[in-house]
Parts: structure tokens; sequence; C-alpha cells
């Protein structure tokens, strides 16, 4: 384990060398920078959410609810939005932390700080990552590279219980709903040949965490019904007969002997563009759990093929892991993985991943995101002072650092030098 040391007070020369370094190893000037899809947000006080459960109880569960109410100010303390609701914890490494997930189910949909109204909602503690920003950033890159849908979130304060608890990330809950995961929801009823295909959320999860799971027949991916959640019930037969089966045949297609042929090979099942686009993503930030393994979401659109996403659980990514070669700037992490060890095996999909990154090098799409993870350094600079007061493990090992700075500033730099060489290796690689 590196320890990565940085004064607060050096901080300014910090940013400095780092655009140097950023600069240095960036692609030719942007032909046409893309538009931010969201505005840079500037330094400031976050809103304060407040969750009371029923009697005080402490969540101990990440399978019951418990009752509760709640209400969020903003920042200048202004009551904008209060209800009940029901929590319990959420994650899986996460939730063994001393910070604590939450699931969130409100009473009553509800917008909160300017994302679409919906019951159902995600706290993340981000209690491993230092910088509390890496799920924040890999999001954002998601929107810029222009993915589907991508999870809205915003920080916020939390207090529990009449306690403050830190800073916690509020975000949206990946599930199948008009302003999220925008595919029909399937109906027990919808058996015809034309409904029954889709809409399906899919996750890989070695964990099996859902009612429906299978493994894969070729690479025995551990494959996971997110939507329909009651797939395994009576009734459904139908549509786990058509998703099992349009698996099994999209396997056929990619491991034999026509894979390379567009109109029988893969490509007739899969959205070729979103495998480009998850490969590149998951590679750049090495994703630990991005090989086909956790945490992988696929969408079946009725009609459609198998479309890579919706994003998910960026916390231990950038630098911030200690295994699975992860770790170093250098070295593929996905190219190995199940699905994709075979496409590296077709030279168009290769070209296809060249071609894409050469394009987001160029557009501005990487450039314009090293800009704004700054912004979002300045964006939590003030607020991380009072979350570290709470939880004081800036000088401490957490599973699965990579480094320990002993400073939130030596954590943001640490991220961004590491992801300044990973870039550059990357560029490497990927040569036109």
């Amino acid at each position: 384990m590196m320890r990565f040391a940085l004064r607060t007070e050096h901080r300014t020369r910090a940013v400095s060398l780092l655009l140097l370094l950023l600069a240095a190893c960036a692609a030719p000037a942007p032909v046409e920078p893309v538009v931010d899809p969201t505005p840079v947000v500037v330094a400031g006080r976050f809103a304060t959410l407040t969750v009371t459960t029923a009697g005080s109880a402490p969540i101990s569960s990440r399978e019951t609810y418990l009752n509760g109410t709640w209400r969020l100010h903003s920042a200048d303390s202004v009551l904008l939005k209060e209800g009940t609701l029901e929590i319990r914890g959420r994650g899986n490494s996460t939730w063994s932390m001393p910070k604590k997930p939450y699931r969130l189910r409100l009473t009553s949909a509800t917008d909160l700080l300017g994302m679409p109204a919906s019951r159902h909602w995600a706290l993340l503690a981000n209690y491993a990552d230092k910088t509390l920003l890496r799920t924040d950033l890999v999001l954002d890159l998601g929107r810029r590279m222009g993915w589907q849908y991508v999870p809205r979130s915003q920080f916020v304060q939390l207090r529990l219980n009449g306690q403050y608890d830190g800073v916690y990330q509020l975000t949206e809950h990946i599930r199948v709903e008009t302003n999220r995961v925008n595919i029909p929801e399937l109906k027990v009823a919808d058996t015809s040949s034309a409904l029954v295909s889709g809409g399906y959320l899919l996750e890989v999860d070695e964990l099996y965490g859902e009612d429906f799971c299978w493994n894969t027949p070729r690479a025995q991916l551990p494959v996971c019904a997110k939507s329909p959640e009651t797939l395994r019930q009576p009734g459904w037969g139908k549509h786990q007969a058509y998703i099992t089966g349009y698996v099994r045949t999209l396997e056929d297609a990619l491991y034999g002997p026509n894979f390379t042929d567009p109109a029988v090979g893969y490509a007739a099942y899969i959205d070729v563009p979103s495998a480009v686009d998850y490969f590149l993503l998951n590679e750049l930030i090495k994703n630990v759990d991005g090989n086909m393994r956790r945490s992988t979401f696929l969408t079946k659109p009725r009609g459609g093929k198998l479309v890579f996403g919706p994003l998910w659980d960026y916390d231990i990514t950038v630098g911030n892991v200690n295994y699975g070669g992860a770790d170093a700037t250098s070295g593929w992490q996905i190219r190995g993985a199940p699905w994709f060890a075979r496409l590296w095996q077709d030279p168009a999909f290769v070209q296809r991943v060249k071609l894409r990154w050469q394009q987001i090098r160029n557009d501005g799409t990487l450039s314009s995101w090293r800009q704004n993870t700054l912004a979002r350094w300045d964006y939590m600079s003030v607020e991380q002072r009072r979350n570290f007061e709470r939880w004081p493990i800036l000088n401490t090992w957490v599973w699965p650092n990579r480094v320990v700075t002993g400073a939130y500033d030596g954590e943001m730099a640490a991220m961004l030098e590491w992801l300044s060489l990973r870039t550059s290796w990357m560029d490497e690689q990927l040569k036109p």
C-alpha cells in the first residue's frame, strides 16, 4: 500500500501541476467542444435530508423496511419537501462498513432536487471512496458519452434519527420507469411473440441477488432479472423461456464459427455501440467489477437487441482498489472478460473501439470531463470537512484503498494522477 502525502496548503500548486500533466497527455484541440449536459455546480453548502424512523429505531436490515418520515431542506434551511417513507439498508460489501448505504421508498412519488418524481431512491455512503466523488464522476462521463439513461444524483447532508451522518449521494434507484429505464414494463398477460420480447432489465451478478437468476450456457455468466421482479412466479413461464432463450441464442452466435457476420453473428443480438462504450468506460476507470462479474446492467427493449447499461457502482474504480490488477494504470481490465474476449477477436469490433476512443478524445468529451472533475473538487472541498469529522478515516486504510494520503486534497490529487496515467496508456493501445 502506498502513502501519498499532500498538505492542504499546497493544493493550488497541485492543481496547476495536474492541469499540466493532463494537458500533456491530451488529444489534439477539440474540433467541436461537447456541450456540458449538466451545469457545473459551484461551491456551496448542500441540501439537508432528515430521516427519522418510527421510534428512532436503528436500520439494521437490508431486507426489512422501517417506517419513517423525511424532510428535505435547502442549503439556506428552506423546507423544500417532506413526507413519509420506508427505509432499509442496501449494498453488499458497503453494508458492512460503518457508514451505511440505504434504500428509500417514499409513500408518494416526489421530485427531489431537480430529479423527476419517483418513489424509489438510494443513499450512497461512498465510505471507501475518500474523494466521495467517483460514482458521481463516472456517471457524469456516461452522460457526456451519450448513454441513453444514466442515474441522476445530488449530494446531500444526511441527518438520521437526530444525528448528522455525513455527505451522501442521493441517487435514482435503477428501475423500469418512464424517466429512468424507459422500456415497456412487462405484464404477465404479455405472451404474444411481439410483446414477450421486451422489456427486461437484467444484471450480471455473481451474488445471485434476485429471485430469478441463471447461468448462461457458454460463458457461465450469472444473470439475474431485475424486471420483471416476478419472473419466477407462476404464469411467467413464457417470459422466462424467451429471455433465457434469447441470451442462449446470443451466445451461440457469439461463440459460433460465423460470429463476425453482421447478419447472423453477435451483432444481430447485441447493440454494438453500447458494448463499445461499455468497454471503453470500464477500461478507462479499470472497474474491477466491470469484467462481467457484478453491477453490469443490460436491457432488452421490446423488439430490440440487448443493450449494455445503465451505469452503476463506481466507488472502487479510478485507482481506488488494490486487487485484481485494477490498481495499475497499465494493462487491460475488461478485454479478457466473458463475451469481450470473444468480441476482441473480431477486427471490426476492435476498429470500432479505436475509432470511438479517438472520437471522445478529439471531440472534447474527455477534456470537458476532466475540467468538471476539477470543478467537483472545489464543489466538495467545504462539505467534505464535516463528513470526515463524523468519519475520521483520512489517515486510515479502508478496504480496498490503493493509497492513504491523510488529506482530502491528497485523495483528489492521487485520483487525478492515476487517471492521467491511465489515459496515456489507453492512448498508446488504441491508436488508429
